[in-house]
């Protein structure tokens, strides 16, 4: 039997084309089994034709047709595949190398060779009315914002729901997460915790996803919170085949276009909040520690009580092992006194001990810190785990069979109720059961595949054996440690002064035993 795989498109994501394309997608299947061909595959998606590296299905499609899925391609008109005449030469190029047939079923017939010239000046066409149907859509924007009649935005947004043309109304349980969202980034959370933080308090997108850290910036940062909308701020160029930033005296601004989620005011002054977070993070990180960044902890942490000058690190081999130790840089600049100076040299090994014995003295103790560490690896070692058995695809899969199989008890109603013949109930059917058939074969090898992932415990108890014999835990405390600590006061006669806070209040002090 020859085999088909059928590609069903539609221009916007707009109710009515909606409905256009699940008539597009019903008929492309009727035409095919009339003509007695297997259905290998049906590709429908809803995304502008102009840019075809950003269609999912348009990608898979080509992929398919380089595998070899099926004879035959089949299409309701050019436009439907591409409005672009470059991508449409370069598809009839990959059809030609693969050997594969084009059926256009508006017209009722095949692609062949000799229609080259006409279907190209219909490209050429489709590409000329997505610029004119650009322009009218720039026009129809800026009449809105003249007349103040409204904003008709065709994607949905999370906080509010499309009542109808024109008209919003704020979906009060995601508006309460979206100024969660505010108040956690307020009191200093960043974008990768609030994503988290409100993913497992239930907040999720209009499609059910996670929504992400980048995806959270960008809404902190939008008017729309504060119900301001800001169009055409970038443009399609035909030309070059890309997207273009616009001047911004020719955005269109809508003010009041949304209701409100949150007032602009507290908007501005969280955004301020952030922008000076990032411009700090710039400069160097945060207040305390902005001027001692460098490419190791004790960058300007030790200063010499001799001359007021930082210590720096260096390194030697002695007996065929490396050693590192830290000198004040009057003394690498001159040597000793009276050109330099003679405070102690420290060994980075025996320095680091001092540390921990300071930060011991100042913490009363570190086993909770060692079993948060160990804890926060096993964690780590889980996830890890877990992506590498296919759990998290399994899981995937196992949705969308429920999925499939609600289908198929939604189906059987509308049997039964009367509202499909029997032989659509029967179509619809034989190709859900296909579907099914392939996630459970895809199940199934998963389940086969992860076996040897299956004892976690063992794994991590033989993992966290080596983590502790290799003094693991010891050098990630020893890090965490030294982030704690604010500046360590050298002495000449071996005292260190460990101050754990900007003012010198919170001072642990230490006698540094190394040999010098």
């Amino acid at each position: 039997m020859v085999r088909v795989g059928i590609y069903n498109r539609c221009s916007t994501e707009e109710e009515s084309q909606k409905n256009a394309l699940a008539t597009q997608v019903f008929e492309s299947r009727e035409i095919a089994e009339k003509k007695g061909w297997e259905i290998a595959e049906q590709y429908v998606e809803s995304q502008t034709g102009t840019v075809a590296y950003k269609r999912s299905e348009y990608q898979r499609l080509l992929e398919d047709m380089e595998r070899g899925r099926f004879e035959i391609v089949m299409i309701k008109s050019i436009d439907r595949l591409t409005r672009s005449a470059k991508d449409w030469y370069f598809f009839l190029s990959r059809l030609t190398e693969n050997q594969l047939r084009l059926y256009i079923y508006i017209e009722g017939k095949f692609y062949t060779p000799d229609d080259n010239l006409i279907s190209g000046i219909k490209a050429i066409l489709a590409e000329d009315f997505s610029r004119e149907l650009s322009k009218k859509i720039k026009n129809a924007h800026r009449r809105r914002q003249e007349k103040k009649s409204g904003c008709n935005i065709t994607c949905e947004m999370f906080g509010w729901n499309k009542v109808e043309k024109d008209r919003y109304e704020i979906n009060e349980e995601e508006a309460e997460y979206y100024r969660m969202a505010f108040a956690l980034a307020k009191e200093g959370k960043g974008f990768y915790t609030i994503s988290r933080i409100l993913y497992e308090l239930g907040a999720r997108g209009k499609k059910g996803q996670r929504i992400s850290e980048v995806q959270w910036r960008k809404m902190l940062y939008t008017p729309r919170a504060h119900g301001t909308m800001i169009l055409n701020t970038r443009t399609y160029n035909f030309d070059a085949k890309r997207y273009e930033e616009v001047p911004r005296e020719e955005w269109v601004v809508m003010d009041g276009a949304l209701p409100p989620i949150v007032s602009k005011e507290y908007q501005e002054e969280v955004t301020a909040i952030l922008q000076k977070r990032a411009a700090q993070r710039k400069v160097g990180g945060s207040n305390c520690n902005a001027q001692r960044d460098g490419k190791y902890e004790l960058t300007r942490k030790l200063k010499c009580t001799e001359c007021g000058r930082y210590y720096y690190r260096t390194c030697y081999a002695s007996g065929g092992k490396k050693k590192v130790v830290w000198k004040c840089a009057a003394f690498l600049e001159g040597g000793r006194s009276p050109h330099g100076c003679d405070n102690i040299h420290l060994s980075e090994e025996v320095l680091l001990t001092c540390v921990e014995t300071a930060v011991l003295q100042h913490c009363e103790g570190s086993k909770e810190a060692e079993a948060e560490i160990l804890a926060g690896s096993r964690r780590v070692l889980k996830r890890v785990f877990e992506a590498g058995n296919g759990e998290g695809e399994m899981k995937k899969l196992e949705k969308e069979r429920g999925r499939l199989l609600a289908r198929k008890e939604l189906l059987l109603e509308k049997l039964l109720s009367g509202v499909i013949s029997d032989g659509d109930y029967e179509n619809c059917r034989g190709d859900m059961d296909g579907r099914l058939r392939m996630l459970e074969e895809k199940i199934d090898g998963i389940r086969k595949n992860c076996l040897q992932y299956n004892n976690y415990e063992a794994r991590l108890e033989q993992i966290e054996a080596v983590i502790q014999k290799e003094r693991l835990i010891r050098k990630a405390k020893i890090k965490e440690y030294l982030r704690q600590v604010h500046q360590i006061k050298v002495h000449k006669d071996g005292e260190l002064l460990i101050a754990f806070d900007k003012e010198g209040r919170c001072v642990e002090k230490v006698s540094y035993k190394g040999k010098n």
